[in-house]
This record gives structure tokens, C-alpha cells and sequence, in this order.
């Protein structure tokens, strides 16, 4: 079933035709599936066709994998959300920072998700559903960061040092979301660290303050 669905992926897509439509319908079907695995498997087909096909997706269809690849990137299941973030990245990488932008208020919204702390005793079924979507929320937030920062591994846009300063405040948050700050500053690190005394220069004094008391040393991360 894999393999059938890279070949799909892979195969040329023509505009006028109309399979892409098709193809993006079915993918719909899928991302609704009570499956996770089911829905975690639209993601890499969706990266190889914006891959292989950029030139030839209309700006809708575009528009059309981005609204998939973000509803994902909420999912209840942590491993399809993680997907989602790694889908979001090549998508950001291929359109360009006019949609890392456009994004970005998006995900500091998410990432802003107040977490619910369960009382003592017995937890009410509707205050433990609370808390989980609370959680859930947030990790989209953060996930959706890390995506836009793992978009460009060896480059430094203006707004990437104010994220990763957000994105180290939430270190101490319980998981999924401390394993993926973790993942996110160790890729970071490793990707920035040769031309890490050029880059750091985009720092304001303030920011480079922040993440070494929150993020202790580099280090760690790696």
C-alpha cells in the first residue's frame, strides 16, 4: 500500500485534467479516517506532491494542502501531529517566508493555549476531555513553530530569533511539548552551530540572555 501511494504520489499530475482535485478529495476522505496511522500516511503523499508538482498546483490547490497539513497539525494523536509539523516545514520551505508569516501568528496563538492543571481527587470525564484539548492545542502551537524554524537550517530570518526565544519558554511544560522543544533546539544546534558566531549577531542582548537561562547550555540539545 506504501509503495502504491509513492507511485501516485510521484506520478505526473496535469493541471487540466483534473486529477489533482481528485486526488486532494480523496486525501480529504482519508484525513477524516478514525485511523491515525490512516491519517498520518496523507502527510508524506501530500509533501511529494507539493514537491514534485509545485510548478504545476494552482495557487487553490496550494491554499487547499496548506488548510490539510495545518488541521493535521491538531490532530488527538501526537504522532500525527509530529507528522504534520515535518509537512509544514518542506511546505514553508517551498512557498517561501510570505508563508512562514502568514503562519506565524496562527501558531503563537495556539502555543498560548493556557494548560489546565487537574484539581485533587476524582477528575470529572468533561475536565480531563478540557485538559487534554488544552495540551493538545498548545503542542499544535509549539509543533507549528518548530516547523517554521526547521524550514531554514542554515539560515537565520529576522523573525526566527524572537520564535526560538518563545519556543524555549515552553521547556519546562510537560510532554509531548518538552520532547519537541528538545528535538527542535538539538536540530537547531546542529544545523547553525558552524556559522553560529555570524548568526548570533542577530540577537538583541536581551535574547541571547533569555536563551541561556532558559535553555541552561547548548549542549543539552544536542
Amino acid at each position: 500500500a506504501q509503495g502504491c501511494a509513492e507511485l501516485a504520489a510521484n506520478t505526473p499530475l496535469h493541471r487540466a485534467n483534473g486529477v489533482l482535485s481528485k486526488v486532494l478529495e480523496a486525501m480529504h476522505t482519508v484525513a477524516q479516517s478514525s485511523s491515525w496511522q490512516g491519517r498520518s500516511a496523507v502527510l508524506p503523499f501530500l509533501q511529494v506532491i507539493v514537491y514534485r508538482h509545485q510548478f504545476l498546483i494552482s495557487p487553490e490547490s496550494m491554499r487547499e494542502i496548506q488548510g490539510l497539513m495545518i488541521e493535521l497539525l491538531s490532530d488527538s494523536q501526537v504522532e500525527v501531529r509530529e507528522m504534520a509539523s515535518s509537512s509544514v516545514a518542506v511546505l514553508v520551505r517551498i512557498c517561501g517566508e510570505s508563508l512562514a508569516l502568514e503562519l506565524l501568528g496562527s501558531f503563537t496563538g495556539w502555543s498560548q493555549e493556557p494548560l489546565l492543571v487537574r484539581g485533587s481527587g476524582d477528575e470529572d470525564p468533561s475536565a480531563a476531555a478540557a485538559r487534554s484539548k488544552a495540551l493538545q492545542t498548545r503542542h499544535a502551537g509549539v509543533l507549528g513553530l518548530a516547523a517554521l524554524i526547521a524550514a531554514y537550517p542554515y539560515d537565520m530570518p529576522s523573525w526566527m530569533p524572537g520564535v526560538l526565544v518563545r519556543l524555549a519558554k515552553f521547556v519546562s511544560d510537560p510532554n509531548p511539548i518538552r520532547t519537541t522543544i528538545k528535538k527542535a533546539f538539538g536540530e537547531f544546534w546542529r544545523t547553525h552551530q558552524d556559522t553560529w558566531p555570524m548568526l548570533k549577531e542577530k540577537f538583541t542582548d536581551d535574547q541571547l540572555f533569555s536563551l541561556t537561562n532558559l535553555l541552561a547550555s547548548p549542549a543539552y540539545f544536542s
